[in-house]
């Protein structure tokens, strides 16, 4: 043991032991309901009234009436909603991750927090199943009894697979899948978006996060009390916390809290509930008291009951417990009364555990409810001796005996029916140190159903039990199915690209050559004249082969002509390049396959022709003379000479040609 200061539940000494449970299944609990709900345990074919904080462990089944809903609590960050007319079973609850299966009906799962590395969170619907990857909200819809689909809605940031018998497909953040189980449709997707298909309940979903999130924004976790105590964050509403001197920060409820118990006192008003794993345990009527009557102590100071999250004795992590108290009998009756501050836990569920056990409880490596991982099992099955009780003090000292409760024996169990005992009995009780050896109690199936209303249903629930198989394959319990179904369903067996972000690569895991198609097609081989040749019949039992028809050289000649292939010319002669570029008129070059070039045109050789007709014709301009270009010279003016008679005039054949009138002048 050592010893060691415990922050923020003030400055005082405390010791630590190696204590680990005898059982230590993971538990979960009820933190809302109304209306209508039932569970059936394993090991019962019973069903009982749900209530407000009862245990859920692995192996329940939960059925809601039409007006009966509720909320699951696995953690301070995962919850599960469950609609009218739904049934779900809890097939596996382990540190190692969650698994449900819901035949019918509907359920909302809310996780805030999710790292699928550590843990896995999975959903067996008809003929199908969803695998949560990220943190998100979740609505599965089975629908009702021989329904033809499944609806599975990620929204709130979550992404989910979901597999069928033959495939499976990702739905990511808003987007909404229905599967078709049966019909035509058969095995089809069909996807849309999820904003389109809101409902009432999807209302009440929302309005429960903003609730959770706004109790867990004034939770005092890692503070006042680690994340195993989930539910603490309840306790804000219902009391406040102070420092004590000999306890450090505890917890005391309201006045008000209270003032509905006539005398109040801790495990007083409440019901002891069977659950297979642990036995009897303490359910209470308080709506705050799911830590309170789990974890730490109540401890009585100054005239009040107070809460402390830790023992003197404190674990290296809080487990859960079925009850904190110290229970004996006396006069035939059965009592029990808080377990004091100053002593470890008290197995008052011991001879059960022998004898389910056969001489001795192995530890399975479920926690509590919290998200650590157990300590290694203890190998030996040795068994399981008396509760031990580290007793510091007499309890009389600490307890006051208006804190003892019985029962008679013939009804524990049985109801609600409990009493205080005398003060003379009392102190007779806190007198004597804890008994070693705890009552034996019987068993829930050992009271043959002779239990009040309050615990055994008196109907059946009115859902009707369907008989569809759940889930794409069967389950093992133990283990997650994502990464089976991923390679069967979605993969075919293949490898999963694995992708090289950095550098764009794309490379398979085995870095081996891909293979494509959903099936290895067989290798057709064909004789000379495209004919297959003769196949054997195949036997008994056997896939027949898959046969190509031949093909025939009339097939061969269609397919030529609708395929270019290049001609048989004779390979190019290589010359030597030109200097000179290629004329118009020039041949085409030999070195050049002409299939390339357009064809050569045949124009005649030149020739001194006239111009064509459309070109203006040619003027018979006289010879130059010697005078200057008009078009260079200034026009002439009035000082120059008019012509002399000595030139010659022009001649006919160089003037333009005379004009005449109409009679030929």
């Amino acid at each position: 043991m050592v010893t060691m200061l415990l922050s923020g539940s003030g400055v005082f000494a405390s010791e630590i032991d190696d204590y680990i449970p005898d059982v230590t299944d993971r538990v979960a609990r009820i933190s809302f309901i109304q209306g209508d709900v039932q569970v059936r345990r394993e090991d019962s074919q019973d069903w009982e009234v749900a209530v407000l904080n009862l245990p859920v462990v692995e192996g329940d089944e939960i059925a809601t009436d039409g007006n009966g809903r509720l909320e699951i609590q696995f953690n301070s960050y995962t919850h599960l909603r469950i609609a009218e007319n739904s049934l779900v079973k809890f097939v596996g609850l382990k540190d190692g991750g969650i698994a449900l299966s819901v035949p019918l009906g509907t359920v909302v799962i809310r996780a805030s927090e999710f790292d699928g590395a550590k843990a896995y969170f999975e959903v067996d619907a008809p003929k199908s199943t969803i695998s949560i990857q990220r943190a998100g909200i979740y609505k599965i819809e089975a629908g009702v009894p021989d329904s033809l689909e499944v609806i599975v809605t990620a929204t709130g940031g979550g992404e989910a697979r979901v597999y069928s018998a033959d495939s499976g497909i990702t739905i990511k953040d808003g987007r909404r899948a229905k599967l078709y189980i049966g019909g035509t449709q058969s095995g089809e997707f069909e996807t849309a978006l999820a904003e389109n298909f809101s409902d009432e309940f999807d209302s009440w979903s929302r309005d429960r996060d903003i609730i959770i999130a706004q109790r867990i924004k004034d939770a005092y976790y890692d503070r006042y009390y680690d994340q195993d105590m989930y539910g603490a964050e309840d306790l804000n509403d219902y009391g406040e916390w102070t420092n004590t001197r000999k306890y450090g920060y505890v917890w005391r409820p309201y006045q008000t809290s209270v003032s509905r118990y006539s005398d109040w006192s801790p495990y007083r008003y409440g019901q002891w509930r069977w659950v297979p794993q642990y036995g009897w345990t303490w359910v209470n009527d308080e709506p705050w008291g799911w830590a309170t009557y789990h974890h730490g102590r109540w401890v009585w100071d100054n005239g009040s009951w107070y809460w402390t999250p830790y023992a003197q004795y404190r674990t290296g992590r809080s487990w859960w417990h079925p009850a904190l108290v110290i229970l004996g009998s006396i006069g035939g009756d059965v009592y029990w009364y808080p377990l004091p501050y100053d002593c470890s836990y008290y197995n008052y569920n011991s001879h059960y555990h022998r004898r389910r056990n056969h001489g001795g409880y192995n530890h399975n490596g479920h926690n509590g409810g919290g998200q650590h991982q157990n300590p290694n099992p203890n190998p030996s099955p040795s068994p399981v001796a008396g509760p031990s009780v580290k007793q510091r003090i007499i309890p009389i000292l600490v307890v006051p005996p208006g804190g003892v409760i019985t029962v008679a024996s013939s009804e524990f169990g049985r109801g609600k029916n409990f009493n205080r005992v005398s003060a003379a009995l009392a102190k007779s009780v806190l007198s004597q140190a804890p008994v070693e050896t705890p009552p034996i109690l019987p068993t829930f199936s050992e009271l043959n159903g002779k239990v009040s209303q309050e615990i055994r249903a008196v109907r059946t629930p009115t859902v009707r039990p369907t008989t569809v198989t759940t889930g794409a394959t069967p389950r093992n319990q133990d283990t997650p199915l994502d990464q089976e179904l991923r390679r069967t369903r979605m993969f075919g067996g293949r490898p999963p690209l694995q992708i090289n972000t950095n550098q764009g690569e794309v490379r398979t895991i085995d870095n081996g050559p891909r293979k494509t198609g959903a099936i290895e097609r067989p290798i057709i081989r064909r004789d000379e004249t495209g004919d297959m040749p003769a196949q054997p019949a195949p036997t008994a039992g056997e896939t027949p082969p898959i046969i190509a028809p031949p093909v025939t050289k009339q097939r061969e000649e269609r397919r030529d002509t609708t395929v270019f292939t290049p001609r048989n010319d004779p390979p190019p002669v290589q010359e030597a390049p030109r200097e000179e570029p290629r004329r118009r008129h020039d041949p085409p070059m030999r070195s050049e396959p002409p299939r390339y070039d357009p064809p050569a045109r045949n124009d005649p050789p030149q020739r001194n022709d006239p111009p064509p007709r459309n070109d203006p014709p040619p003027r018979n301009d006289p010879p130059p003379r010697n005078d200057p270009s008009p078009k260079s010279d200034p026009p002439p003016t009035k000082s120059d000479p008019p012509p002399t008679k000595s030139d010659p005039p022009p001649s006919k054949s160089d003037s333009a040609p005379e004009r005449k009138g109409k009679d030929g002048r």
